[in-house]
């Protein structure tokens, strides 16, 4: 059972960089490659701010949302606007691209490849739940993940916000004809999934470490738990990610660490062939 939880936990930081992919896709119909590289800058924000500065945690997490949101914003205005009406989605997933080599240079500029540490703020005192071995970490991750993933299904299907990026994305020219500010949910959110990074860096660092190398693994994974659970779907993003969690988990113990890939992108592509959306998904964002 100590397995399923280290599976579980892990797969809870993959559901929620899934989660910050999905929402400018939901919205926009853009997907953001440069998301993973955002949690690892809430990650170096997290360690540098409770490290270095001897912030409390709560403030590290609400420094580093604001910071990861104005980046955000502003590589939705850099990166993503000029192109948009241009290229349309393609070419702003190149353009994405870019913004996380930018992210990842600066990162290695600034704090280089040594990897850090964050003390976690709720303890590391490990303890037995169900039969298995398990830290305050995990615990908080697994709920940030359902709470998360919960919220903002509810927000896409019952706010005005949520409904106008549903309709903006499904088709953009009458969601433009209806009065719908396509550029302004665009923008907001890239923001929001910047600023859900920053907020979760206190958290998330202290599971995965502060680690430039990380921002890789978090990008094909999330991709993975996104793509597994279903584009468009918060609920897929945290199925999909509990269930890549669990699959590298158990792969790594029995059979070796070389094998979790090859087993999880197995299964991605049998789902992909019987359900292109994935498992919960949405026909309209299946052209990505």
């Amino acid at each position: 059972m100590t397995i399923v939880w280290s599976g579980l936990a892990v797969g809870a930081v993959y559901a929620l960089v899934a989660i910050g992919y999905n929402l400018p896709l939901s919205q926009s119909g853009v997907f953001n490659f440069a998301h993973g590289q955002f949690v690892v800058l809430g990650n170096f924000l997290a360690w540098f701010a409770m490290v270095e500065l001897g912030l409390p945690w709560w403030s590290a997490a609400l420094a580093g949302a604001a910071f990861c949101a104005l980046l955000g914003f502003a590589e939705e205005a850099v990166a993503i606007r000029p192109v948009i009406g241009k290229h349309g989605g393609h070419g702003a997933l190149v353009t994405t691209v870019g913004a996380s080599v930018i992210i990842q240079g600066v990162l290695l500029a600034t704090w280089a490849q040594t990897p850090k540490s964050v003390t976690f703020f709720g303890g590391g005192d490990a303890f037995t739940l169900l039969g298995g071995r398990l830290e305050p970490v995990d615990l908080w991750l697994l709920g940030l993940a359902v709470v998360t993933a919960l919220s903002l299904h509810l927000v896409s299907r019952r706010t005005s916000w949520g409904i106008a990026g549903r309709a903006a994305n499904d088709d953009p020219d009458a969601a433009k004809a209806k009065g719908i500010n396509v550029t302004a949910l665009r923008a907001t959110a890239f923001a929001l999934a910047g600023g859900l990074a920053g907020l979760l860096g206190p958290v998330t660092a202290a599971k995965i470490g502060v680690d430039v190398g990380s921002g890789i693994t978090l990008t094909v994974f999330g991709f993975v738990a996104l793509a597994l659970g279903g584009f468009g779907s918060y609920t897929g993003c945290l199925v999909g990610g509990l269930f890549v969690g669990l699959v590298q988990a158990v792969t790594n113990r029995y059979l070796g660490v070389e094998f979790a890939a090859l087993i999880l992108f197995a299964v991605l592509l049998a789902v992909l062939v019987f359900k292109p959306t994935g498992l919960l998904g949405r026909r309209a964002l299946r052209v990505v």
